[in-house]
């Protein structure tokens, strides 16, 4: 990640604004609902993100860039059953599994909650970032 903002510093103008998007360092729930079945095992996914949190904070203190605003928000992605969600995130996320224990619960859920999708919640921040403007000499 610190290599990625390096490069996107030497590339953009200045004055150019950099949107960084990813997940928080925060655990995934699966969930029917308002119901919480389990959690994702997101293998080294926390460490990842908590690291790509830092390199944005050193990015600024740096002053490589110039922290602009940052949103976090909910990232909500549903299947029409566990397992298609639990192959979802196998093939779609690295290293992340639901474990066999979460998806039972979560069939047993809906099982109770008929027409209801089971979800993963992420947690996602945005980050808008300015490319330092030239400081002129008067």
């Amino acid at each position: 990640m610190v290599d990625a903002l390096r490069r996107a510093h030497r590339a953009l103008r200045p004055g150019s604004v950099l949107l960084d998007l990813h997940p928080t360092a925060s655990d995934v729930p699966v969930e029917v609902g308002a119901r919480v079945t389990g959690r994702v095992d997101t293998g080294d996914g926390l460490r990842r993100h908590a690291a790509a949190a830092h390199a944005l904070t050193r990015s600024v203190a740096t002053q490589l860039f110039a922290l602009e605003r940052t949103l976090t928000f909910d990232f909500l992605t549903y299947g029409d059953s566990i397992e298609e969600l639990r192959d979802y995130i196998a093939e779609n996320w690295r290293e992340a599994r639901i474990g066999s224990a979460a998806v039972e619960r979560t069939r047993d859920a809906l099982r109770a909650a008929p027409g209801v999708k089971p979800r993963v919640r992420e947690h996602v921040q945005v980050t808008r970032l300015l490319s330092p403007s030239l400081q002129t000499k008067v």
